[in-house]
């Protein structure tokens, strides 16, 4: 391509291999630290299936010499080369699917080998970071209006938008070498979602009008789903990277730790010798890829070392090839180092010891950055974010300080907090200019100016608004809450500068009506588990701003659909267990938006869910459930300059992982 440049529409382009490029051959002693792949032109004529596999030949005579092996029309790793002509895996032609899926590259053909080095806070940070280990049945175009075949080879839907029907890529196979079939999604769906000792709550996806859906068999490599009713949200929750990332297991693994399958003896030996108490804690722990380097997987890389550092391997039997035939990833090995902090990575960073780093890269570095380009032989690279910048989220259900409930839970407190914030300063400041205003990440509400009457910097409408409510301002300069005691905020701000920064803002704009703040830093390990305690009474971090019908992906930050639901996780709990856990909502709006999302669950004509969206939206708005700073806006990752096939702007939708890894790779001189 003239320029690197690749949009998701362009990656998602899906065709089978079109006949084939040279193979890569096997050389003799160590592979040299990157190797080109094989550039063959790939020939213009129809696509060819791959030579089938015919029976072993004879053994040739011991007086006649070996006839050579026929060309592979794939090319693949030199490492894998090696294996192969050691005996120690089949040939690549072998290893794919009858019809790989071809990936677009970016600039070039890329090189094998080398290692891609990034680092991390711990194993939680880990997991958030390792984006390009997922593989989604289907995926979005950038404007999520419309999807291509990626671990499935296609979807059909029935005309009512309540059964569809998933085809498999025949002879695709996990990453030790079984075979990857709808075995393994009815082991899935039957062993693992219907099993109530390890699924009480089934997911709320999988679910319309509150029933189950039915999963079923039709061949090895087909399966259904089919819903009681329309469910016309349920592609947009399988396209997006992070909703369904376990529609699979591997059944030829797993078996042996539960009891419908394994001898009960040794299952509880097992359980035992793992420190667990149940079979199900130990099934849990197995599944776990990014912890678990004996589980199969079918990503491009495969954990082999538990880290620190982490160090993940290219699969051999990865389904995915390049528009030359070769296959992928290209990078050889992926390689996390654990630091103490993101100001840690940052420094790794500037100092050019990281091949692609997007995590705890805070845009407000970007100076810094660009002017340490030269020295540390990296590039900045731009990537539109879908998520909505700094926000403080009140949490409605806080436990611990029923005096401090009671300022939450007052609206017109809510409201002042939000009239106090200077955003124009928080954009310049913070973000460089470069975030939008509150009101565009709304376009379903465009011109309905009343919903955004808090959203604007009035100091003294704030004042007033917590005068009348009755918070006396105290001698100190600091206000008193309903019950005499001061108010003092207590806000669990997501670690990194690009939450800290505009934290400290927030908290000097807040003292200046009289409302104290102590934000206080919670590490990446420690924030799910203070979210799911609801023992907060604020958290700061950023709200979703997926657009329109993507909206509905992560609708936890519109309605209280979710625990992970920072305003109201007790309420948004109730809902995705079905009322087996959390708290039922005692609002009525808040009731409101959970009913309207069951309704949006069952309806397939899109004006009508983008009519549903904008009610709960409303809804949001209304009850001022949040307090917004600014808008969407970009992000950055540091991409060391021999780093390729990374496009010069990227842009992140439904997902806010790296889907065109794979095609990364480390160029040579």
């Amino acid at each position: 391509m003239s320029e690197s440049r690749l949009t998701r529409r362009q990656l998602l382009r899906v065709s089978a291999i079109a006949t084939g490029a040279a193979v890569a051959t096997a050389c003799g002693g160590a592979p040299p630290a990157a190797t080109t792949a094989p550039a063959e032109p790939a020939a213009t004529t129809a696509p060819a299936a791959p030579a089938a596999t015919t029976a072993p030949a004879e053994p040739a005579a011991t007086t006649a010499p070996a006839a050579e092996a026929p060309p592979s029309k794939y090319g693949e790793a030199p490492m894998l080369a090696d294996m192969v002509a050691a005996g120690e895996l089949p040939p690549v032609e072998e290893r794919l699917p009858l019809e790989p899926l071809v990936t677009p590259v970016v600039e070039e053909i890329g090189q094998y080998g080398g290692i891609w080095d990034m680092a991390v806070t711990g194993q939680a940070d880990l997991n958030g970071a390792l984006g390009y280990l997922i593989e989604p049945w289907i995926l979005y175009n950038d404007a999520g209006d419309a999807w291509a075949p990626n671990l499935a080879k296609a979807v059909e839907i029935n005309p009512e938008g309540s059964e569809f029907t998933f085809h498999m890529r025949e002879g695709m196979k996990w990453s030790d070498g079984e075979p990857f079939t709808a075995d393994d999604v009815m082991f899935w769906y039957e062993d693992l979602v219907l099993d109530d000792e390890l699924s009480p709550s089934k997911p709320g996806w999988l679910k319309s009008e509150g029933e189950l859906a039915v999963v079923s068999k039709v061949d090895d490599y087909t399966f259904k789903v089919t819903f009681a009713q329309p469910a016309g949200l349920f592609l947009p929750y399988i396209a997006y990277v992070w909703g369904t990332r376990d529609m699979w297991a591997p059944k030829h693994y797993l078996t042996q730790f539960h009891p419908k399958y394994a001898d009960a003896d040794e299952l509880a030996a097992k359980v035992a010798d793992a420190g667990f108490e149940t079979w199900v804690q130990l099934m849990g722990d197995r599944r776990q890829e990014r912890m678990n380097a004996d589980v199969p997987v079918i990503y491009a890389w495969k954990l082999k070392e538990l880290g620190p550092p982490w160090v993940f391997e290219r699969n051999p039997y990865f389904y995915k090839v390049d528009p030359e035939g070769n296959q992928l990833p290209y990078i050889d090995t992926v390689r996390a180092s654990a630091v103490e902090n993101a100001s840690m990575i940052s420094m790794k960073a500037l100092a050019g010891e990281l091949g692609y780093q997007a995590r705890n890269i805070a845009f407000t570095d970007m100076p810094l950055y660009m002017d340490n380009r030269e020295k540390g032989d990296y590039r900045v690279i731009k990537k539109m974010g879908e998520n909505v910048g700094y926000t403080v989220f009140p949490n409605q259900n806080f436990v611990g300080d029923d005096g401090m409930l009671e300022v939450i839970k007052d609206i017109n407190f809510r409201k002042a907090l939000n009239l106090a914030i200077d955003r124009d300063e928080i954009n310049d400041l913070i973000y460089l200019g470069e975030r939008t205003s509150i009101p565009e990440i709304f376009p379903l509400l465009e011109g309905e100016t009343e919903l955004f009457d808090h959203i604007r910097l009035d100091v003294d409408a704030a004042n007033a608004l917590l005068d009348e409510a009755g918070y006396e301002m105290g001698p100190d300069g600091v206000r008193l809450r309903p019950d005499g005691e001061p108010l003092i905020l207590k806000v669990d701000v997501f670690s990194g500068p690009a939450n800290m920064d505009p934290a400290e803002l927030v908290s000097n704009y807040w003292a200046d009506i009289g409302v104290q703040t102590s934000p206080e830093e919670i590490s990446y390990d420690l924030w799910w588990p203070r979210i799911y305690s609801h023992e907060y009474a604020f958290c700061g971090y950023v709200k979703d701003g997926l657009q329109k019908l993507a909206c509905y992906v992560y609708l936890r930050s519109y309605a209280a659909v979710d625990h992970s639901t920072y305003w109201a996780p007790a309420w948004g709990n109730w809902y995705m267990t079905g009322g087996s856990e959390g708290i039922e909502p005692d609002v009525e709006d808040v009731r409101q938006g959970q009913l309207l999302f069951d309704k949006a669950k069952v309806t397939v004509d899109t004006d009508e869910l983008l009519n549903i969206l904008a009610e709960i939206q409303r809804l949001d708005l209304k009850n001022v459930w949040e307090v917004l700073t600014v808008g969407a806006g970009p992000g950055i990752t540091i991409v060391k300059n021999n780093f390729r096939n990374v496009p010069d702007y990227q842009i992140s939708l439904l997902s806010d992982s790296d889907m065109w890894a794979e095609q990364y790779f480390i160029k040579q001189a």
